[in-house]
């Protein structure tokens, strides 16, 4: 409503004596509208002009949309405007919304009482996402975690991966350590880490961050529905850290952002004149600190547990990366336990494994030593092998093997020479060489290779050409039966030919 609008209903209903419906009628506005210019001994302010030309634009529909507004208040402009399109409606949506924000009543802004808590009494505790973070390959989610001691505003801050339950914790855990105790109470929001459903004031907590205050003995206090002021304080701390802290800094790592985190905090976040209690927060931590319970003894275990079934290659998935276990538990369902810097596998009380957490993704993170069983039993399965196929050669193998095994020269080494061999020159050959060098007792592949170059030489034969297939070089591992030659002689005995 504007002044000349004022007036004209004042002079309308004092001069032309007319009814309130008639003025409402003729000025194309609500009723309720005309009462208000009434009961007005002095115009509006200049800012108020936004009655009378949005009226008279939405002409026919003015008395429809006050009408929908006293019946439903809360209606949106966006609903109203869907609704009276339907009747015919072609004005746009900015005018509607100026008239509708003149009908409805402006809500007073709420009021709240200040309240001002004893040293070690309370701590109030946020946390908020502030954007993410590139490890290698995968780019993770970087939360910032708040803890503000509500008596000296003494303020922890820290950075996560992750808002589990688990890392939560620890971080809480962290902030008692900071503090030197544990506050009484804790204002929260109703995180899902804390509040696991609220209907009205029936309020269900999660069963283990039960458990968790439990052991440190601090009472857990949800806000209010959407009464984010009765944690003002450490709202005010997360905003301030927005804005002090991260606001034109670059952050590369989580390492980083941390080391400079804690910086902040002793040198500039927890030594300034706090805007409130116009004093330092690391000077009213001292009757914090007087009043804070006692931290237990050890540690509450925040370890983050699961359970996994370790794959045939001994490996345990664990947050999109692999870690190896030893082999002897390939196919095992195993436990796993991880903290912030530390993932340990255990087969019921056992540890079997103790990597440092990746949090990258996709990647096999390896201890060698969880290989040396398999490769032991792999190199004595090869060895095995590489016996079976030397004594395959022929009569006097299984003597030069006790004699090989008899010298100083590496067993397994020597017969994969010698098998080599036999491999270039045939099985005939190297067991006629076997032969030989039995009868002078000469153990070693070297020797082999000798005297089949001598008994070749002394028939003149070729040279063994290598065959290289640089297309298919598996095919050159093929293991083909080796003819014996014997068997033509006996095709042919007894027969002569001219």
């Amino acid at each position: 409503m504007d002044s000349e609008l004022w007036g004209t209903i004042r002079r309308m209903r004092t001069v032309d004596k007319q009814s309130i419906s008639a003025i409402a009628r003729q000025l194309r506005i609500h009723r309720d509208t005309v009462r208000r210019a009434l009961a007005s001994e002095a115009g509006p302010p200049a800012n108020e002009a936004r009655g009378r030309l949005p009226a008279c634009k939405l002409g026919q529909f003015s008395r429809y949309i006050a009408d929908r507004l006293k019946e439903y208040p809360h209606l949106t402009a966006s609903k109203i405007l869907l609704e009276i399109r339907k009747q015919g409606y072609r004005g746009g949506y900015t005018i509607l919304k100026e008239y509708i924000r003149e009908l409805r009543p402006v809500a007073a802004p709420a009021a709240f009482l200040r309240l001002e808590t004893q040293p070690g009494e309370f701590a109030q505790v946020d946390w908020a996402n502030i954007g993410s973070v590139t490890i290698g390959n995968a780019r993770r989610q970087l939360s910032c975690f708040v803890m503000v001691l509500s008596y000296s505003r003494m303020m922890y801050l820290e950075f996560t991966l992750s808002q589990r339950t688990e890392d939560f914790m620890a971080a809480h855990v962290n902030a008692f350590r900071y503090f030197g105790g544990v506050p009484q109470s804790i204002n929260y929001d109703n995180l899902k880490t804390v509040v696991l459903s609220r209907v009205g004031s029936e309020i269900r907590f999660h069963p283990r961050f039960m458990d968790f205050a439990g052991y440190y003995l601090f009472k857990p206090v949800p806000c209010g529905v959407r009464k984010a002021n009765e944690k003002g304080k450490v709202e005010s701390g997360i905003k301030y850290v927005r804005t002090a802290f991260l606001a034109g800094r670059v952050i590369s790592s989580h390492a980083q952002v941390q080391a400079e985190a804690e910086r902040w905090l002793a040198e500039e976040c927890n030594v300034r004149v706090h805007g409130s209690t116009r004093e330092r927060p690391v000077d009213r931590l001292e009757a914090d600190r007087a009043r804070l319970m006692a931290l237990p003894g050890n540690d509450y275990d925040c370890a983050i547990a699961a359970s996994a079934r370790a794959t045939s290659q001994a490996l345990v998935h664990f947050d999109s990366n692999r870690y190896t276990v030893p082999s002897g538990f390939a196919g095992r369902t195993l436990t796993i336990k991880a903290w912030p810097r530390r993932v340990a596998i255990y087969s019921g009380a056992r540890l079997l494994a103790s990597h440092v957490r990746c949090y990258e993704k996709y990647r096999v993170v390896e201890d060698p030593r969880h290989y040396a069983e398999l490769l032991a039993q792999r190199k004595k399965a090869q060895m095995s092998q590489l016996v079976e196929a030397f004594l395959g050669l022929g009569a006097d193998s299984k003597e030069y093997l006790r004699g090989l095994g008899a010298s100083e020269l590496n067993l397994q080494g020597q017969l994969g020479k010698i098998m080599a061999l036999s491999a270039q020159y045939g099985k005939c050959e190297v067991n006629a060489a076997i032969n030989r060098a039995l009868k002078h007792q000469a153990y070693g592949a070297h020797f082999i290779q000798n005297i089949i170059l001598q008994q070749r030489a002394a028939r003149n034969m070729p040279a063994v050409q290598q065959v290289v297939l640089t297309k298919k070089p598996q095919w050159t591992k093929l293991a083909v039966e080796e003819t014996d030659m014997a068997l033509y002689d006996e095709l042919f005995e007894g027969n002569t030919y001219e």
